[in-house]
């Protein structure tokens, strides 16, 4: 099978992690001959360059932007103006982009184009003007999670995931927005993003109990991009009132993005010597492998592969209660559920306190984990979704 995978964005945060383990994964089994397009530089481009998987750069637009309406009338209108423009442009740029797009894929012989995020509109127009079919792989909440709005509305994204040959969602949270917009009869596929293939999952098994064996200072860790919807800010005043009571304590934020506003809060609240920021990690296991506790403050994430990544190291989990976070966490097995910071701080000191407790929760969570799938598990789901006849 020949597929051309569209990703909006080079950098190595969750959507693009997992786009990579699949293709990888279904390259390497001979299931699929690849094509990934970028819509721009980044570091993605290394891991392609090392997995031998073919790709190119072709800036394509988003059909997704924040709608603001806020002030006075005349403010309102001046934002309902620029909002106007903005879709326009994105219009000519995807108008203009397509047949470029169009001959990759001409070129690749694809027979499938995947879109890899809910805010790429023009893999459907695509695949129709290539003779290919469409897989739309929805992997956010993109309203809730990020304030982001289709251009045309919800009316024009229910034409569109009507129009697609298969739609794939992340999670039982996505699913139900997906049934939402597109009408309870649309077909939708949840399939949830595997964290490892089935040689890292026994490697991690195999090595989640080292870290209780010489516990020393407890550790909490986060893993992901710094963005206002993420809620490092709720883990740093939670983390403050921890260590009232064990000031020995550690919190480890990794990622980049908008890190300065967290940087700044943690400078006021005079804990920065008990805060680790060490910018991007390229893997995440290695921060939950050093930790005892990880935090999830996403506000409606969509599946939450960090919090996977977390179960299957083999430690709880405390997320907050929203979109898809309570499908992986079992409250009080393997992980606890929140809704304000005052929650959170509360189950960060239950864990703190009762190292053995923890224990019992993070080998909980790998067991769970370990029953979730792997990378193989969603590569041959995927593949056979392509060999499916046309509905």
């Amino acid at each position: 099978m020949r597929v051309v995978f569209l990703t909006h964005y080079a950098d190595r945060y969750g959507a693009n992690r997992s786009l990579l383990d699949l293709v990888t994964r279904l390259k390497a089994a001979e299931q699929v001959e690849p094509l990934v397009v970028l819509a721009r530089e980044g570091p993605l481009e290394e891991d392609l360059l090392k997995e031998d998987i073919a790709f190119v750069v072709e800036p394509f637009p988003v059909w997704m932007a924040p709608r603001v309406s806020m002030g006075g009338p005349h403010h309102r209108l001046k934002q309902w103006l620029a909002r106007r423009r903005g879709i326009a442009a994105r219009a000519r740029a995807a108008k203009e982009v397509l047949p470029r797009l169009v001959a990759h894929a001409r070129t690749h012989r694809a027979q499938w184009i995947h879109s890899n995020s809910a805010v790429i509109g023009l893999g459907g127009a695509l695949a129709k003007a290539a003779g290919a079919r469409h897989a739309w792989h929805v992997r956010e909440l993109p309203g809730l999670h990020y304030g982001l709005y289709p251009d045309g509305g919800d009316g024009a994204w229910r034409s569109a995931l009507r129009q697609a040959d298969a739609v794939i969602a992340v999670s039982g949270a996505v699913r139900d927005e997906l049934l939402r917009i597109g009408g309870e009869d649309l077909p939708v596929e949840v399939m949830p993003n595997p964290v490892a293939d089935a040689a890292r999952l026994a490697q991690l098994v195999a090595g989640a109990e080292a870290r209780w064996k010489a516990m020393g200072a407890f550790r909490f860790a986060m893993v992901g991009l710094f963005h206002k919807a993420k809620g490092q800010l709720d883990a740093v005043e939670a983390f403050a009132q921890v260590l009232r009571e064990a000031p020995d304590a550690v919190l480890e934020l990794a990622g980049d993005g908008a890190v300065e506003p967290v940087r700044q809060r943690i400078a006021e609240l005079g804990i920065a010597d008990h805060v680790l920021l060490p910018g991007f990690v390229s893997d995440p296991f290695a921060v939950f492998g050093r930790a005892h506790c990880a935090l999830m403050t996403s506000r409606h994430e969509a599946y939450g592969r960090a919090t996977a990544e977390a179960m299957a190291s083999g430690i709880p989990v405390i997320g907050h209660a929203s979109g898809a976070t309570p499908e992986l966490i079992q409250e009080g097995a393997t992980g606890h559920l929140y809704a304000t910071v005052e929650e959170l701080t509360s189950h960060m000191l239950a864990r703190l306190r009762d190292p053995q407790g923890t224990i019992a929760m993070g080998r909980a969570a790998l067991r769970l984990a370990a029953t979730r799938g792997t990378v193989e598990d969603l590569a041959n789901r995927v593949a056979r979704l392509y060999s499916s006849p046309p509905r």
